[in-house]
């Protein structure tokens, strides 16, 4: 079970739902927790009735706590002012929805929330980084209705797509103007809620009250009547040709554009406008109705559009008559679709009342496979492949939403407290009482974080490192995060002891089989390197052995190369650095064989391996290290005189130096400290001059023009006073 934060743009409670209360429902009936956001605005408001009520509604509900709505989902209602993000009105804006995610966490006690939005500006109200993950799902274009800001929207937009972990989209052209944007991007269509929209098809369903008096075919049309998507000119001309049908509207009049206009309908005595109905009598309408019309325009909303309602007309068994927009292009088997033209429409209507259009099984059976249970099921698939779903079960003190609930709670102030007067015992010579008094307390509180974390340093510091493990182990079981290993993995300064003293305590902690593989795989790399430092021959054979097995568990998962996960819990990140550990151990062990089959492999590894497939701060942060290791490749193509794999390695390396200048990576790659894109520029180069013919054995480069891209494996830039080190391992290779 996960907790989702949807933020939506739609209220809750709005007659007409849409994609986002039906998702918000579907992860509750998959066994998730939901809050539900109202909508923030994407637009400033407009002084008409709709706005007003809106504000209003607003206003009341804005200093609620968290309601329920239904099991498993709660709802929220930021006091806001709509479509505000700049300014002090934004700075407001983002302290009202933050107050207000604050006191949900208070009240539903969230861990690790993923962020699941449909709003475009979401990062001008939110830090993402707060969220296990977020999830963009675009489901219209909302830019191209009336009176947005199109230029902000943009920008924000695709902003939010590079910085998401995951982007879904619903419909084709949706999908190939965002989905380069996100190396998460998937497309999955629009749905419906085929078993409320399947009540229609049961038989006893009477006929609503205000159902009109009418002895021909009705039509029915469910949705909002907005001028910026239907063709209302077109309807008009074809409700005045067939005065012997009856026409009827279900759905708010110019909610979103004021310039629609219906006046002329009324003229007509076959049109009935009823406004909006309650979501549950829906069927009812569509159980009477002869035929179900989708009359869009062709313009650049609905050509980015995927209309919901298409497949709740198909789940109540009615016949379809829709305009020919792209994104139900794969539909025309189970609908009429024609130009939004008034005569091709009045031709496909007389079809379907003739029955001549998709069989009801045809239709019933598609709309069984376009629910939004088993889309969003679909969807958490995806997320779990790409490794965005939190672990499950989720570990007792997981990581709370607001990290000053963890900062501020009773057990951690308490323990900070009895630590502060730890050390002043700690400074009195007396490390062995305070020991006992820290162990005692944690005999009484055996799973607080802060005192667990404290004497694991405190063993670690004496080299009692197989309780030091245990201690962490602990640690990990209770929190999920373990951020005592993490400094000792990623921050030398955090090691206690020398370099030799540090590789026991790696040795330790790799042989952990309670940690994570991205925890214990790390371990395997520290300890090689120390091991390499140690010139530790028999530490550096185990290392190798120890991750050849980690590469094989990496390998072997088909989705490694396609992990979304940040940087160091990513799988491919560490795939990459266990195998530049391999090889640099093989290399300090002077292992020729071993060294020529490593870089065998590393090269089929490097070709499965797309920069753009997985999270880019990660693709952008691990350049250096499999350019290194490609190096290493090169090398022993080079020492092989295998002119044609050498080209194969030189090919892959400006491959992923193209990668790295992508636009996609701009951002990440002016935020680090590595100059990733000049180093695989510099190494690059050097490589190609060394290519050489195979038909020409005798050009060959000697030795010496290797020396400088291995100075690269080595060193972070060319240290040519340290040649000597580059050239003796050149000159250390044995034939093969």
């Amino acid at each position: 079970m996960a907790d989702f934060v949807v933020l939506s743009t739609a209220d809750w409670d709005h007659p007409l739902w849409t994609n986002k209360q039906h998702v918000a429902t579907a992860l509750a009936d998959l066994g998730h927790r939901v809050l539900y956001v109202d909508s923030l605005g994407v637009r400033g408001p407009r002084v008409d009735r709709s706005d007003s009520g809106r504000i209003f509604r607003r206003l009341r509900r804005g200093l609620r706590c968290p309601r329920q709505v239904r099991p498993g989902v709660w709802v929220v209602s930021p006091l806001v002012l709509p479509g505000q993000v700049r300014g002090l009105a934004g700075l407001l804006n983002r302290w009202s929805l933050n107050f207000s995610l604050f006191v949900a966490d208070l009240v539903l006690d969230l861990r690790r929330p993923l962020l699941w939005t449909f709003n475009p500006q979401t990062r001008a109200y939110l830090r993402l980084s707060r969220f296990q993950a977020v999830i963009y799902l675009c489901v219209d274009r909302i830019q191209a209705q009336p009176g947005m800001p199109v230029e902000v929207l943009e920008a924000a937009e695709r902003n939010l797509c590079a910085a998401a972990n995951a982007l879904f989209t619903t419909s084709p052209q949706l999908h190939a103007a965002l989905g380069p944007l996100n190396a998460g991007s998937h497309r999955f269509g629009n749905v419906a809620d085929a078993n409320h929209f399947g009540q229609a098809l049961a038989g006893d369903l009477s006929r609503p009250s205000d159902w009109p008096q009418s002895t021909g075919p009705v039509l029915i049309f469910i949705g909002a009547i907005d001028a910026y998507k239907l063709d209302l000119r077109m309807l008009e001309l074809l409700m005045e040709r067939t005065p012997q049908w009856t026409y009827l509207f279900i759905g708010p009049v110019g909610e979103t554009d004021p310039s629609t206009d219906v006046s002329g309908w009324r003229r007509l005595a076959n049109v009935h406008l009823l406004g909006t109905r309650d979501y549950s009598t829906l069927p009812a309408y569509l159980a009477h109705a002869d035929v179900a019309l989708l009359p869009l325009q062709l313009n650049d909303y609905t050509r980015h559009m995927y209309p919901m309602k298409f497949f709740e007309y198909l789940a109540a068994g009615c016949p379809v008559v829709a305009t020919a927009i792209p994104a139900l292009a794969d539909q025309a088997d189970v609908a009429m679709l024609c130009p939004p033209d008034a005569p091709a429409f009045e031709a496909a209507i007389h079809r379907a009342l003739a029955q001549q259009g998709p069989a009801l099984g045809q239709r019933l059976e598609r709309s069984r496979l376009n629910t939004y249970f088993t889309r969003t099921r679909a969807m958490l698939d995806c997320l779990d492949h790409h490794g965005l779903m939190p672990d499950e079960p989720l570990a007792p003190q997981a990581p709370s939403y607001h990290a000053v609930r963890s900062q501020w709670s009773r057990s951690r102030l308490s323990a900070q407290l009895l630590l502060a007067g730890l050390t002043l015992l700690d400074r009195c010579g007396q490390q062995a009482l305070s020991e006992r008094v820290l162990k005692g307390w944690l005999n009484k509180n055996p799973t607080n974080i802060t005192l667990l974390s404290d004497l694991a340093s405190r063993r670690l510091a004496v080299a009692d490192n197989v309780e030091g493990c245990r201690l962490i182990e602990r640690i990990w079981q209770q929190d999920g995060v373990a951020e005592i290993l993490h400094q000792l993995l990623f921050r030398r300064s955090a090691r206690p002891g020398s370099r030799i003293d540090q590789l026991a305590l790696f040795d330790v902690l790799a042989s952990s089989t309670a940690l994570p593989l991205h925890y214990s795989g790390y371990c395997r790399v520290v300890r090689t390197y120390r091991a390499i430092d140690a010139k530790d021959g028999e530490a550096l054979r185990r290392g190798v052995a120890g991750l050849e097995m980690i590469l094989a568990v990496l390998e072997g998962d088909p989705d490694t190369y396609r992990c979304l996960k940040p940087n160091r819990e990513n799988r491919a990140k560490l795939l990459i650095s266990a195998q530049l550990t391999r090889l640099r151990a093989l290399m300090a062990l002077k292992d020729t064989p071993a060294l020529e089959q490593a870089s065998c492999e590393l090269l089929a590894s490097a070709r499965r391996y797309d920069p753009f497939a997985i999270d880019l701060t990660t693709a952008t942060r691990m350049t250096r290290n499999i350019m290194r290791s490609l190096t290493i490749a090169a090398v022993m193509a080079w020492h092989a005189e295998d002119a044609d794999r050498f080209d194969a390695v030189v090919v892959e390396m400006e491959r992923l130096r193209q990668a790295c200048h992508a636009d996609r990576f701009d951002l990440i790659a002016n935020e680090t400290h590595e100059d990733h894109r000049g180093f695989a520029e510099a190494v690059v180069t050097m490589l190609q001059q060394c290519r050489w013919s195979p038909e020409q054995p005798q050009a060959r480069p000697d030795l010496e023009r290797l020396v400088d891209p291995v100075l690269l494996v080595y060193f972070p830039d060319l240290r040519r006073q340290r040649a000597e080190k580059a050239r003796r391992f050149l000159q250390s290779l044995k034939p093969l």
